[in-house]
């Protein structure tokens, strides 16, 4: 069999099953069984595989029939277009989150003084890798936080294998408790689905980890203990940008505005459309956000 007939082959299998994106994911199989980036894959679609490769990809498809996410089964995703190790102690990068990276990117342009950002609740460490391996400067220094001490471990690996030159302090710890000090950003996508999204949730989203998911009976609860706790703490910020539940934006923007009054703030929209982000900034930063979907709050 040859690698066209191979990933036609998959992708059937898969779309019987009803993998939504068969076609990317037969790719994605092929690619990792047979070591082949997509441009090599294009080029060699006529040869043949081994009887080898053939078991070690139908191994992977009949795992992905369980419902397993194909980024566990192969132990990364890609996300900004680098590969990050993942596993099931971590939740799966999605595209969405690429636009908090984007408006990060995008205020934190010529940074030629020393600055520290912090990612509450870092997971495997992509928004931090992917800030460190874009903006490749020494004068930034990363602090990451994440209740999970497996997460952390991960992460590590993330970031140092992006950028192994990462000015990095990673720290075990449940938000931000005792943290301390003057950030130019902070960032955190933490869990927001709440106790009615849950019964819902599709079969793959249930091999994901519960505690990256749930936010608490409404699915605002973490988000609002952050903001809580960035008002009451010894922590100064000038940008703060956290992902967030769209249904939530009118609860959240109702307490940023009482716990954060002389800030601007931002609600910026995913590619669907949604309410998926709230950007705070001590300084008006229209400026930066005119290639985003957002408005003024």
């Amino acid at each position: 069999m040859n690698i066209n007939k191979l990933l036609l082959k998959n992708k059937s299998r898969l779309e019987y099953y009803k993998i939504e994106e068969a076609q990317l994911e037969s790719e994605l199989i092929v690619m990792h069984v047979l070591n082949l980036n997509k441009s090599d894959l294009l080029l060699n679609l006529q040869k043949n595989v081994t009887k080898l490769e053939l078991a070690k990809n139908d191994a992977i498809i009949k795992k992905r029939q369980k419902n397993i996410p194909l980024a566990y089964i192969l132990k990364f995703q890609y996300f900004y277009n680098a590969k990050f190790y993942v596993d099931n102690k971590v939740l799966i990068p999605r595209q969405e989150t690429e636009i908090l990276v984007e408006v990060c990117l995008s205020i934190l342009e010529n940074i030629k003084s020393k600055i520290k950002i912090l990612e509450i609740g870092t997971g495997s460490g992509i928004i931090t890798g992917t800030l460190s391996q874009i903006l490749n400067t020494k004068n930034i220094e990363y602090i990451a936080t994440d209740i999970s001490f497996e997460s952390l471990k991960i992460a590590k690996h993330n970031i140092l294998k992006i950028n192994k030159n990462t000015k990095l302090n990673l720290i075990n710890n449940d938000l931000i408790n005792g943290l301390k000090g003057e950030y130019k950003f902070i960032i955190s996508n933490p869990p927001y689905l709440s106790s009615e999204d849950m019964k819902t949730i599709n079969k793959e989203l249930r091999s994901e980890p519960v505690k990256a998911l749930y936010g608490g009976e409404k699915g605002y609860e973490i988000t609002e203990k952050i903001l809580k706790q960035l008002s009451s703490v010894e922590i100064v910020f000038e940008n703060l940008i956290l992902e967030i539940n769209p249904s939530n934006k009118t609860y959240l923007m109702k307490m940023i505005k009482q716990l954060f009054s002389d800030y601007f703030s931002y609600v910026i929209k995913d590619y669907n459309g949604n309410n998926r982000f709230i950007l705070l900034s001590k300084n008006n930063a229209t400026k930066f956000l005119d290639q985003f979907n957002y408005c003024p709050n």
